[in-house]
């Protein structure tokens, strides 16, 4: 019997468009979740689930031991922009938000943020992003004098 190490880091990574402008269309989201998944694959972390909505994307990823998550942040926003910029199907597309929400997901949680993910758009015909935000922060214990929205 060799002990190795084994890690699970599984992040509920959640970030918005400049202003909040709703700049996703709905008919050509697929584009930019496709160009996510493909981003994950070659980064080598294991994207558990993606979906975005209007103003906003939410992924589960198990990033490697290795990564940083603001490394990881930061380059598929930066990456998913230029390509979003450079893309007639998202003319609006005026690049994302300062900052970004991260929570570590227990394993024995990630079947229901992947449901929850998963179903976006039934979630947001009856809660705006600003009030699901907010209520993730509260959840994660972010108090609201932490949380400031940038631009």
């Amino acid at each position: 019997f060799c002990l190795m190490s084994y890690t699970r880091n599984f992040q509920h990574i959640v970030f918005r468009t400049k202003c909040s402008e709703l700049t996703i269309p709905e008919d050509q989201k697929r584009i930019l979740l496709t160009f996510l998944f493909e981003y994950c694959k070659r980064a080598r972390v294991y994207l558990r689930r993606v979906n975005a909505y209007r103003n906003h994307v939410h992924m589960l990823v198990d990033l490697p031991p290795s990564m940083p998550i603001s490394e990881f942040v930061r380059g598929v926003k930066s990456r998913s922009s230029a390509e979003l910029s450079h893309s007639r199907v998202f003319p609006y597309f005026n690049g994302w938000a300062v900052g970004y929400a991260s929570f570590s997901v227990s394993y024995y949680e990630v079947e229901k943020i992947t449901n929850y993910i998963k179903n976006q758009e039934e979630h947001h015909q009856s809660t705006s992003f600003e009030e699901e935000f907010l209520s993730l922060l509260r959840v994660n214990g972010v108090t609201e004098d932490e949380y400031v929205f940038k631009d």
